[in-house]
């Protein structure tokens, strides 16, 4: 009965160590799952929704080689609306048949021109564009470019997806597959092995314990004392030589006992590399992914839907400080090279036509006091991001800058004098030397395919106090032009600002806005012109300085605050007119008017237009109080005569 036990333990440790052996061997799953995908079409472009990765369990990857290969991911919305205007695949993943289905989609219908015939549009390159979480592409340039293997785990949202393609320029790239790593761990692995190794050791020593109850029976029962006296007579030095002969009558037990002794040699024999192996398995058991994990798993709450009233906020914080680092080193490259199609991939508007002017005046003037201040890619945690679906879609933030130069900020420049050109400043609206403005960016993405680029850049005023912005993970809404809740609809604000910038503070307009102590009206429109005249009438000469202003080309933008007003970004076009009026005191072209019109010399009439980007914070007609303009940047654009 006892060596039944013992045996009986012993085989059901081996059974329980080959099954935890088992678990990481040969009962172990594949290590990952992959499903080719077919490429064989001419799309450049493949999209597969984050759903469809989650149809098979595992960590997803997206696996394609080839030159040029590329794979971004991205919320659905964006990806399909850049894919939108292009041929494209939408792959579908089909579990029970182990494969990926591809369904070609066409092109989103393109108005033939008169006459014409409606074409695709050209592929373009998905790679850089603002509305990707991440990308991952193999570079033309890098090495092993046929051979080279691009694997990108993926784990999405339900509302997210991926874009696998090339470089725009090729078809996309022939070897792709999707690939779901599995899960290694193994919980009962480490249970199934010590519990083999303890039911091994618990049967060497059941057999070792049957071993020592027939030793006991073997022989004079005298003088056996102690446990295991049998098991220790075992490892007894043999007391007797070799030599010395067998007692009368000792034969047969002399022979019994000699059986004992190989049958005990044979179970040591057994026994320690049966322990051996079970410590062995035991202690690799040791690992955490051997081993069921009792605690408390983690919750995932689910992703709270979103009212449908309430348009999702587009860009990520990563996405957003991607993008302001994109603009500062744009800015940094077009400011160091004074080249303003550099400026092109991120500037457009007004913003892009201050930058223009000033650099072709510093290219010939290279003592001219007008610097923009540099951009940095340092956010001042104030954004404003339009929630919304579609196109276009606008953003504010607020960032720091640098000085360009030592005096390109600070007081404004006192008049000019007879026929002489005023430099504008570029922070012309405080009285207080700021070398470094902050800076309010206007950025707006027009159409999927597009980058966002800087409409406007504005130097804040120095002390002004923000108003409160609306929660980031909310965004804001851009506000229609002629909203009547407002002290003045955000269309006709600039209008508005640009009648008191010609007639003064007294005119009707005024009355909307705060105007104490308002540097930018003291400056420049009607004080300038009338300063600059009693100048011109002090020495006897016959000029007459005027000056008019109108609200620029360029759209207002209007966005909501967190406190009922919103922030309003336009431009301001002013007109500085000197005429010579038939006398023979003529306006002289010289300075930034040469180096921006090519006049030189006396003309019969001068008029400069000056830039002025302005930011105002328009409250609510509830709210009683004006309009406040908290920021400008002024620039001389434009001369003609």
């Amino acid at each position: 009965m006892r060596y039944l036990l013992a045996i009986a333990a012993l085989v059901l440790s081996g059974v329980l160590l080959l099954l935890g052996i088992g678990q990481r061997t040969f009962l172990a799953g594949p290590s990952e799952i992959s499903f080719p995908v077919d490429t064989k079409s001419e799309t450049g472009y493949a999209v597969v929704d984050g759903a469809e990765l989650g149809k098979v369990s595992g960590q997803a990857n997206v696996v394609v080689k080839g030159k040029g290969a590329f794979v971004a991911t991205g919320a659905t919305r964006d990806v399909l609306g850049w894919v939108e205007p292009f041929r494209h695949a939408e792959l579908t993943v089909d579990a029970k048949q182990d494969r990926v289905l591809s369904a070609m989609v066409a092109p989103a219908v393109v108005d033939a021109p008169p006459g014409g015939e409606a074409k695709e549009p050209e592929p373009l390159d998905p790679r850089g564009s603002d509305l990707w979480l991440e990308e991952r592409v193999i570079d033309d340039a890098g090495s092993g470019a046929e051979t080279g293997t691009l694997r990108v785990p993926v784990s999405l949202a339900a509302d997210q997806s991926v874009l696998i393609a090339s470089d725009g320029r090729s078809p996309m790239p022939e070897d792709v597959s999707l690939v779901w790593a599995q899960d290694r761990n193994t919980p009962w692995a480490g249970p199934l092995l010590v519990a083999g190794g303890l039911l091994a050791l618990v049967g060497g020593v059941l057999y070792l314990l049957a071993i020592d109850h027939d030793r006991r029976g073997l022989g004079p029962r005298r003088g056996r004392r102690g446990p295991l006296q049998g098991i220790r007579n075992a490892f007894r030095r043999r007391g007797r030589r070799r030599g010395e002969g067998a007692q009368p009558g000792a034969g047969e037990g002399t022979a019994r006992m000699r059986a004992t002794r190989r049958a005990t040699r044979r179970s040591r024999a057994a026994a320690i590399p049966a322990l051996g192996v079970a410590v062995a398995l035991g202690l690799s058991g040791c690992t955490a992914g051997y081993w069921p994990q009792f605690g408390s798993e983690p919750v995932e709450k689910a992703p709270q839907e979103q009212s449908s009233a309430i348009a999702p906020v587009p860009v990520t914080d990563q996405q957003l400080q991607r993008i302001v680092g994109d603009v500062a080193a744009v800015a940094a490259q077009g400011d160091d090279a004074l080249d303003a199609q550099a400026l092109g991939k991120r500037f457009t508007g007004d913003a892009l036509a201050q930058r223009t002017a000033n650099y072709t005046i510093r290219a010939a003037m290279s003592d001219y006091g007008v610097v923009p201040p540099r951009i940095t890619d340092q956010e001042l945690d104030y954004e404003l991001v339009q929630s919304t679906e579609s196109w276009p879609r606008t953003l504010f933030v607020t960032v720091a800058s640098k000085s360009g130069k030592a005096d390109a900020a600070g007081d404004p420049s006192p008049p000019a004098a007879q026929g002489e050109t005023q430099q504008p400043q570029a922070d012309a609206q405080t009285d207080e030397k700021t070398a470094s403005p902050s800076l309010a960016l206007i950025l707006t993405q027009e159409t999927p395919q597009q980058n966002y680029q800087v409409s406007r850049v504005i130097a804040l005023r120095g002390g002004i106090s923000m108003p409160q912005a609306a929660p980031a993970e909310e965004g804001t809404a851009l506000l229609a032009n002629d909203i009547e809740s407002l002290v003045l609809p955000p269309g006709e604000v600039g209008a508005a600002f640009a009648a008191v910038l010609q007639d003064g503070a007294d005119s009707p307009q005024g009355k909307a806005f705060d105007l104490a102590n308002e540097p930018l009206l003291k400056n420049y429109g009607q004080a300038r012109a009338a300063a600059q005249q009693q100048q011109s009438d002090d020495k006897g000469q016959t000029m007459a300085f005027s000056a008019t202003a109108r609200q620029g080309d360029a759209q207002t933008v209007a966005l909501s605050t967190g406190v009922g007003g919103a922030l309003v970004a336009t431009t301001v076009i002013e007109e500085q007119i000197v005429d010579a009026a038939g006398g023979r005191y003529k306006p002289q072209a010289q300075d930034a008017v040469t180096a921006l019109s090519g006049l030189e010399g006396e003309q019969e009439k001068l008029v400069q237009e000056v830039s002025h980007q302005l930011l105002f914070y328009v409250p609510s007609k509830t709210d009683g109080s004006k309009i406040q303009l908290l920021g400008v940047t002024s620039e001389l654009v434009g001369v003609r005569n």
